[in-house]
């Protein structure tokens, strides 16, 4: 079930098992290595309910992520050994995981290494301490490991965590969806036919695996690729639907049957009446034996693509591999660093904003506490960095929504410290603060039982009212510290965002390209590589999109109004352009690549061991696909005006 139409008291009952897992690593590690280590339940109980649900989790890229918290821990460690190495150390740490734990398209998947690393700051250990707290550390990776795998292995029984059972699933949507569309053909309901429902249904499954893909550092693991690859060829079956209905007129009933029976087999498949990828290469197989189209064309066309899709159904030797090279990805991931790491790129400016802003909250800290005894003074970057998003309309709400939900939790605090009895008040806040917090009740609601939390930690120290007064002082200090310095600090803008993604874009539509003009000169291509290639180019394309609409509505304010640039509107304008010829440019691109399959002429890895040799009709249409890719990367070229300064 979608987490977003789950209701809160389920989403609740959900959190407990993570609840329970966090206090018993949080008491424990408070008993055995004391209140400074403690926190580190806190970091390791959200890392544990990310990993529990995370689709096609890896063992690698698990140590990957753990060996990240390793460090977070050292260099909290090392950073709290002085003041100076507060300042200095959390600037540069912060930077450095945020631009190589995120990008556009997660910019906040650095969020807890850095809350983290700031959480172990509250108490800084000194340098004979630090042995003990990296033990405290691996200790709670140790429990954390095992909660992990024991609850996935737990779930995975109830199917949850089947990624190939939700792969197939994405599979039955696309070819129901074509087989609708082959329908209509047949019946001449041409309006109906839109090859770009199987192109948007592709984005979406680029953009659900994304966060897999990223802790892969970019590359497709053989599950990944498998199943994109065979959503490619559905889309270019329902580009060929659109191209056959230009020709309805000419349609015989003998051509009409011929898509009807093949909207039976994709309806199969896609209604479970087949229910294995083996049987529905069968029968695929079995109408390409016995179906033909009288004009040689057609036939040619139709058949090349359907070939295509059934070597790439019956070629799974990768569709149950969950990993990628160590490597090859290592590589991948530096190259992209290195294309990327610059002033023009969005994620680069945000992670200087986020580390110089925290920075300078830290210096007050510093300051305060040393010069007017302020306890927790940890608080202020510590609310600095939870409020800081990529883009300034998203910040000021964010700010809103903080203070706001910071002044509700007080009202919360002050009920409880009257109500509950002091031994059970600090338990109580703690298991259901987290519990509504993992219930994922709203971010209002969220920092209101976060207060709890914190309150909890400084009333020990103060009165009531102090509490209550510092706590909400150093909110606004954070805030301020944010709002004060968020629009001088290399400020963000979804504009600049969008000219950074076209020229990416551009990047891809070049390098798709190349692949595809020396696979036109060898008679094949390098299939994952433009399978990768075009994986991006569908993820690139959603996140414009979404960005150009957001643009073209307008953001809203502080009280709620939208308002509307037209300068933003113009630029939505112009991206939509941009959008639509790459739409036609990633079609006949894809349209290529189909047509170059190594695997048709290579035994080795065509289980019949057929060959099909190049016919006169499939090279001419290479010629025609080669000449519309050059005619369209040519207009492509000519929008480069939109990436310009602003």
């Amino acid at each position: 079930m979608d987490e977003k139409r789950k209701s809160i008291p389920r989403r609740m009952a959900e959190a407990l098992p993570f609840v329970l897992f966090f206090s018993g690593l949080f008491f424990f590690e408070a008993q055995v290595f004391g209140i400074a280590d403690a926190l580190l339940g806190i970091v390791f109980l959200f890392f544990a309910h990310t990993m529990v649900h995370e689709p096609g989790l890896s063992v690698r890229n698990y140590a990957v992520r753990v060996a990240w918290f390793l460090v977070m821990a050292l260099c909290a460690s090392l950073a709290g050994l002085h003041p100076v190495a507060m300042v200095v150390g959390t600037g540069v740490y912060l930077f450095l995981v945020t631009i190589i734990n995120s990008d556009d398209y997660l910019p906040r998947n650095h969020f807890w290494l850095g809350l983290g690393y700031l959480m172990l700051l509250v108490y800084p250990v000194t340098l004979d301490e630090i042995a003990p707290r990296m033990c405290a550390t691996l200790l709670a990776i140790a429990a954390t490991t095992a909660f992990v795998f024991v609850a996935r292995y737990l779930l995975s029984k109830t199917g949850e965590l089947d990624v190939f059972a939700r792969d197939r699933s994405w599979m039955r949507e696309a070819l129901d969806e074509v087989g609708r569309q082959l329908v209509s053909l047949a019946e001449g309901r041409l309006d109906s036919i839109d090859p770009r429902r199987l192109f948007d249904l592709t984005q979406q499954y680029a953009s659900m695996e994304y966060g897999t893909v990223f802790r892969q550092n970019g590359l497709l693991s053989g599950r990944q690729a498998y199943t994109f690859a065979l959503l490619l060829c559905v889309e270019q079956v329902a580009y060929n639907i659109r191209a056959a209905s230009n020709n309805y007129d000419k349609f015989d009933e003998q051509e009409k049957s011929y898509y009807r029976d093949l909207s039976e087999l994709f309806f199969a498949f896609g209604q479970g009446r087949i229910r294995s990828v083996s049987q529905f290469a069968s029968e695929l197989n079995a109408f390409l034996e016995s179906h033909h189209l009288d004009v040689v064309d057609h036939d040619e066309s139709w058949r090349a693509i359907l070939e295509t899709l059934l070597r790439t159904v019956e070629d799974t030797r990768l569709s149950h591999d969950n990993t990628t090279p160590l490597l090859k990805s290592l590589g991948y991931r530096l190259y992209y660093l290195r294309d990327n790491v610059n002033l023009r790129n969005t994620q680069t400016r945000f992670a200087l904003q986020l580390s110089l802003i925290v920075s300078v909250a830290m210096t007050v800290d510093v300051l305060l506490t040393a010069y007017a005894d302020v306890v927790f003074g940890i608080w202020i970057p510590m609310v600095a960095f939870t409020l800081i998003n990529t883009y300034s309309d998203e910040t000021l709400r964010s700010t809103v929504r903080n203070i706001a939900g910071t002044i509700l939790g007080l009202g919360i605090f002050v009920i409880l410290v009257n109500v509950l009895p002091p031994e059970v008040r600090m338990p109580v806040a703690v298991v259901l603060g987290y519990v509504v917090i993992l219930a994922k009740a709203g971010p209002f609601v969220s920092v209101a039982a976060a207060t709890q939390m914190a309150l909890g930690a400084l009333f020990p120290y103060a009165t009531l009212g102090t509490t209550l007064f510092t706590r909400l002082s150093l909110v606004v200090i954070g805030a301020l510290c944010v709002v004060s310095f968020m629009f001088f600090l290399l400020n963000t803008r979804r504009s600049a965002t969008v000219r950074t993604k076209l020229t990416e874009m551009e990047r891809i539509d070049v390098h798709l390209m190349k692949v595809v003009q020396k696979g036109l000169r060898r008679g094949y291509v390098n299939l994952w590589r433009t399978v990768q290639l075009l994986y991006y180019m569908h993820l690139n394309a959603g996140l414009l999109s979404r960005l150009s609409h957001s643009m073209e509505k307008g953001q809203k304010g502080l009280l709620g109004k939208r308002k509307q640039k037209p300068a933003d509107q113009q630029l939505a304008a112009d991206v939509n352009r941009v959008l639509d010829l790459n739409y036609r440019f990633t079609m006949d691109a894809a349209h290529a690549v189909v047509l170059l399959d190594p695997r048709r002429a290579r035994e080795d890895l065509w289980r019949t061991g057929a060959v099909y040799p190049d016919t006169t009709g499939r090279l001419e249409h290479l010629d025609l696909t080669a000449e519309k890719l050059d005619e369209e990367l040519h207009d492509l070229e000519g929008m480069r005006h939109l990436e310009e300064g602003e």
